[in-house]
C-alpha cells in the first residue's frame, strides 16, 4: 500500500486513527478508505509502528463518506484491540 499523506485523525480510547479516504482510479465519482491504528504520538506511515490496517471492497460516493467509513471501521478495530 502507498503511503498516504492526506490522513484525518481522531483519538479513539488511547488509541489514533488514522483514516484517507481515496478516491477510485476507474471510476472518479467512488470513494474508498485506509485506515491506520498505531498508539499515539508515532508515525502512522511505518509499517513497523501500525497496531492495524484495513480497508474495505466497498464503493462510496463522496469523500466524506468514506471517511465515516474509515473511521467506524477504525473505531471497530480499536475495540476489539482494546478487549
Amino acid at each position: 500500500m502507498d503511503i498516504q499523506s492526506n490522513w484525518s485523525t481522531e483519538l479513539y480510547k488511547g488509541m489514533e486513527v488514522h483514516v484517507s479516504a481515496l478516491q477510485k482510479e476507474k471510476a472518479k465519482t467512488k470513494w474508498d478508505y485506509t485506515v491506520r491504528v498505531c498508539e499515539p504520538g508515532v508515525d502512522a506511515g511505518a509499517e513497523s509502528e501500525l497496531v492495524a490496517e484495513s480497508g474495505d471492497d466497498s464503493d462510496y460516493s463522496s469523500q466524506g463518506a468514506a471517511l465515516a467509513a474509515g473511521f467506524a471501521r477504525g473505531y471497530a478495530m480499536v475495540d476489539q484491540i482494546r478487549q
